[in-house]
């Protein structure tokens, strides 16, 4: 495990250096993304298997985690697990970009379905890496998101990350939960799936259409089974649409 790296011109600075923890068992990639990033004024911590990664999380508290899938002995997904449920001592909706060395489309999915907010595939540019970075702590700025959401039978608790119907408890994964997230504090706007992709995804360069039609799916399939009324829209030939109705509690 490697000590905190930290950019020598912002020793002394009274501003606080953004901290990323990157996660690779190969030594030169960490190398290569802590130039990168130390160059683009980031704090670079490192660990070098997933064990030591869950260690470094709750102790030096990055704002954002560049992590590899294929770690020895604690996987990367399970790092990743262990961050959006909740057991790694760090808010879970701290920003993850994942690294593998698979392209392929049911890798990305399933890195997606747990959390991940951004996918890159080895070999990567270092620079696209920093940017996306940049990207992604933008975009987890601040925020005064509200607690509940409520729309009739269905609750929305945005601070447990948890989703009720009828009072029973809705297993959903962190995406879909982004997602109905998404749809309920944006009541009757519709969305074009490639605007959906950009506020949920993060990103709409890499990812097909399908991967939100199938998440539609999948949450229509878990939310609108003892229902008669879609809960979620199709607006024929541009997107999706929350809709809330008034009776949906009767």
């Amino acid at each position: 495990m490697n000590t905190p790296t930290i950019d020598p011109r912002r020793v002394g600075s009274e501003a606080t250096t953004p901290r990323i923890l990157v996660v690779d068992d190969d030594d030169g990639i960490r190398t290569v993304v802590r130039w990168q990033l130390n160059d683009s004024g980031f704090d670079v911590v490192e660990a070098d298997d997933g064990a030591a990664a869950l260690q470094m999380l709750a102790r030096e508290t990055p704002l954002l985690v560049v992590l590899d899938l294929s770690l020895p002995a604690v996987g990367g997904l399970d790092v990743l697990r262990a961050v959006r449920s909740g057991r790694a001592g760090v808010p879970r909706e701290l920003p993850v970009i994942v690294l593998s060395g698979r392209s392929g489309e049911t890798d990305r999915i399933v890195g997606l379905d747990l959390g991940a907010d951004d996918y890159l595939v080895k070999p990567f540019s270092p620079g696209e890496l920093a940017a996306r970075v940049r990207s992604l702590l933008r975009r987890a700025g601040p925020s005064t998101p509200t607690d509940v959401v409520a729309a009739g039978p269905l609750r929305i608790e945005f601070a447990c990350r948890e989703v009720t119907l009828h009072g029973e408890r809705v297993d959903l994964t962190a995406k879909e939960f982004d997602l109905i997230a998404f749809f309920a504090t944006h009541p009757r706007q519709v969305f074009t799936r490639h605007q959906l992709m950009e506020a949920v995804w993060r990103s709409a360069e890499w990812l097909g259409e399908a991967t939100v039609t199938e998440h539609v799916h999948r949450l229509r399939a878990k939310l609108e089974k003892d229902s008669s009324t879609p809960l979620i829209r199709t607006v024929r030939g541009v997107g999706y649409q929350f809709d809330v109705l008034s009776d949906r509690s009767k």
